[in-house]
Order: structure tokens, then sequence, then C-alpha cells
């Protein structure tokens, strides 16, 4: 049989303090670990009520009360986590606990509470209740989530975060065989070689790309992952992150889409004033030399003679300034309300408009709007793409051959395309084609009317909307021009 002496030497050790409760007298003896924990106080009352009203934590004294009263009146055992205020002042955290003996009640007149010392633990416990509360707040306000996946077993695993990132139930398991379903259709073979040399080489990942939510809508997300090894350095699995960036990518996009249009803006400004410059320093210069041959001229006759001149010089200043007016024009259409146009009503007001033309060269125009019959754009500026299109087309025919122009819009990948295609001479992409779309542009000599404004015109109107224009061609077969709205 231990000794108090050996038994307290013993709970020492565990940093386990305790009392010693006489059933029938009431009276309560502090283990020597205990005295050493409160300081070994002068107590002038009951022992039990010293403890209650000074070294008990004022939260748990009444529960504290209920359990010891069961504890003595009925034997129940009991055991609760409670604070006690030590010798320093300080509380700490401690398990009471007591329990039954198995001895029989004529043969027991002593219980046995015991004061375990948990306050590390606890403190440990709250440290990681404290870290995971940190965590999860983080990652809800990040909108980042983890996600395992376990390439033994062929399985995968969603935190809540990123189940709700992803827009499924919280009860949701995601099958590994449906795992691309959840990434946009462009981006499946970025997402499977990044998995396959993670898993056969444990090369770690860190993409942008687009996943699918639940509910079929496409979002940006920045997908981090890492190799899982076991004992043997085998990939088990891959772990990682998952951060919702669609605002941010989107901003971005957005953002070098606004420097892209400023950058061909400056180009085109830059482009324009030199081509501004040069024409317009070319007349002055005729009219200058023509004011020079007028002071040196000798007699009327010399002088009047300069005067068609002039008309001449005066004619192509008007007639440069007024092409110059209407690319400046195409900024100012920009401050109208886009409406709900008909192709085949922007056409029929084209074609009535050249009729002459259309009429004069026998050609024949085919147009197929079926598969879209209107779009929201500025009436002026399509019936002027139609315009110059259509014109072009028939301008550079081919000699001997019924021109013939076909039309047609459609919807492909979400997108609105017009289609301009025509059977005439064709344009050599492989010399003109870096020049196709520039101001005073011409590539066929035949053509003396040709000022090459046309296309530089309909290039700057489809991409002043946030369209591109692009071009194919064939010498002697013709060309297509590529509008997407």
């Amino acid at each position: 049989m231990l000794t108090d002496l050996q038994l307290n030497s013993i709970l020492e050790d565990f940093d386990i303090a305790y009392w010693k409760i006489n059933l029938f007298s009431k009276e309560i003896s502090w283990s020597e670990h205990f005295n050493i924990l409160v300081g070994k106080p002068k107590i002038e009352e009951d022992r039990f009520e010293f403890f209650i009203n000074h070294i008990l934590h004022p939260d748990y004294r009444y529960d504290f009360r209920i359990h010891f009263e069961k504890l003595v009146k009925e034997e129940e055992p009991f055991s609760f986590e409670i604070k006690l205020k030590l010798e320093n002042g300080k509380y700490r955290w401690f398990e009471c606990k007591n329990q039954k003996s198995k001895t029989s009640r004529e043969f027991r007149e002593t219980a046995v509470l015991l004061f375990v010392n948990i306050h590390q633990s606890k403190r440990d416990q709250y440290t990681i209740e404290e870290n995971f509360f940190y965590y999860r707040e983080t990652a809800e306000m990040t909108s980042t989530g983890g996600w395992y996946v376990d390439t033994v077993n062929k399985n995968i695993y969603w935190d809540d975060v990123s189940k709700k990132i992803i827009d499924c139930p919280r009860d949701f398991q995601p099958a590994y065989e449906d795992r691309m379903n959840f990434y946009a259709q462009e981006h499946h073979n970025r997402m499977r070689n990044a998995f396959d040399k993670c898993e056969n080489f444990g090369i770690p990942f860190k993409l942008e790309l687009k996943m699918v939510s639940f509910q079929s809508r496409e979002f940006w997300v920045r997908l981090t992952g890492k190799p899982v090894y076991n004992n043997e350095q085998v990939v088990i699995g891959i772990r990682g992150v998952l951060q919702n960036i669609d605002e941010n990518k989107s901003n971005e996009l957005n953002l070098q889409n606004s420097l892209d249009i400023i950058a061909t803006q400056n180009s085109r400004l830059f482009n324009f004033a030199h081509i501004v410059s040069h024409h317009l320093r070319s007349h002055s210069s005729n009219l200058s030399l023509i004011v020079e041959l007028l002071r040196e001229s000798k007699t009327d006759r010399d002088k009047l003679d300069l005067l068609p001149n002039v008309e001449d010089v005066a004619g192509n200043l008007d007639s440069a300034i007024s092409r110059l007016n209407d690319i400046v024009s195409i900024q100012t259409s920009l401050r109208k309300e886009k409406v709900n146009i008909k192709f085949e009503e922007a056409l029929e007001i084209v074609l009535s408009s050249i009729s002459s033309l259309i009429n004069r060269e026998n050609a024949k125009i085919v147009a197929e709007f079926q598969d879209l019959k209107e779009i929201r754009y500025i009436p002026e500026y399509l019936e002027s793409i139609l315009l110059n299109l259509i014109t072009n087309a028939i301008r550079y025919r081919q000699p001997g051959r019924k021109p013939v122009i076909f039309i047609q819009t459609y919807i492909e990948n979400d997108k609105e395309y017009l289609e301009v295609s025509d059977n005439g001479m064709g344009i050599d992409l492989d010399e003109y084609g870096d020049k196709m779309f520039g101001m005073y542009k011409t590539f066929h000599q035949s053509n003396p009317e040709a000022k090459g404004i046309g296309l530089f015109i309909t290039k700057n109107q489809v991409e002043a909307l946030g369209g591109t224009i692009s071009v194919s061609s064939t010498l002697d077969i013709g060309t297509t021009f590529k509008i997407k709205f």
C-alpha cells in the first residue's frame, strides 16, 4: 500500500494535486503539491469555502458546488475543467475529477478529488482553434480554399471554401473521373499537363486559368499544387490551394485591353499626324511654287496660264482635307447611341446609294443573314463598312469576269461576324499584307480612282467599337474580309 508521501511524490511528477475528503465529517485535506500550487495560504475559514472564494475562478464556483455536493452525498463521480488561482496570482487550467471507487460503501470513508494541470494543452488547444479561426477567416476574405487529390485511390477532396468558390453544396463529393468538367474547355490541356507532371515527376505548379462553377459560370482562379510523398518518396497525392481571382483578372484584362487600345490609338495618331503633315505640305508647297512663279511672270498672259494650276492645287487640297475630315469624324460618331440594326435594311440603303455602279458593272450581290439578322451598332458605321467593302469589290473586279459579292453574317463561339467575299483580282498579301489598312495605300495600279482611304476608315470604324477586321486573299481568285464585332 502506498503511503501519502509516496502517492504525493508520484502525482507531483505528473503535476497532479489532490484532495482527500472524509465522507462522514466532510473534512478536507490538501496534498502537499496542492499547497505548493496555491502558496500554502493562511486559512482562517472553512477550507472548502476558502477554496471557493479565493482560489477557484468565479465562473466555475456554482458548478463546482453542485458537483462537490453530489460527490459527498451521493458519491457521484464527475470531471470538468476549471481555473485555479496559483501562488503567483495567475489563473491556470486544471481538470478536476473523481472516479467512483470499487470499494464497498461500508469500507469507504474517503473520496479523492484530483486536480490535473492541463494548462499547456488548453493553451495549445486555444492556439490551434485561434489559428484555425484566422485561417478560416483569411480563407474566406481572400476566397482561398484548400484541395487534395489522392492519386493512388483516385479521390478528390475540397474544403468548404473551395466548395463555396465552385458554388457546389457542402456535402458534394467530386468524382475523380469528372475532375476536368470543372475547368474551362480551353484550359483542359494545361490542367492535364500540370497534374501529370506533378504526379509523375513531382513538379509543382501555379496556374491562372478558368474554372466552371456548378451553375456553368466561368471564372478565373489561381491554382497552386504540390506533390505529397510517402515514406518511399513516391508521389501519392497532390495538395494545393484554390483562389478566386475573377474580379482582379477581369480588371487586369480590361486594363490590358485599354492599354492596347491606347497604344493602337497613339500609333494611329502618329501615323495620322505624319500623313497630314506630308500631304498638306505637298499641297502647300505646290501653292508656294505657283505664287513664286506668279511673282516671276513677266506678262499677264504668263500669269493667266498659271491659274489652272492654282485651281488644281486648290481642288486637291480641298479633297485631301475632306478625306481627313472623314477620318476625324469617326471619333465624333462614337458619341452616337448604338441601336438594333437589321443587316438586310442596312444593305438595302447601301445598294440603293450605289445602284448605278452595280448596274454599270453588272455586279451580283448575294446576302445571307439567317444566322445573324441584326446587331446593336451605330447605323452610319455599319452602312459605311458595307459601302467600302462592296465598292472595293466592284472596283477591283477581275477583267472579263462578272463581279459576284457574297455577304453573310453568323455567330461562332458567342461572337458575331460579318464576311464580305468577292471573285475579283485578289491581293498579294505577302507583299501588301502589313499595309492593307494603311492610309493612302493602294495595291492595283489599274484603278486610277483608288485613293487608299476606304479600308483605313473601315478598320478605324470597326476597332473604334471594339471589333477586329482581317483579310484573306488569293491573286486572280478573290478576297474575303472578315469582321468580328
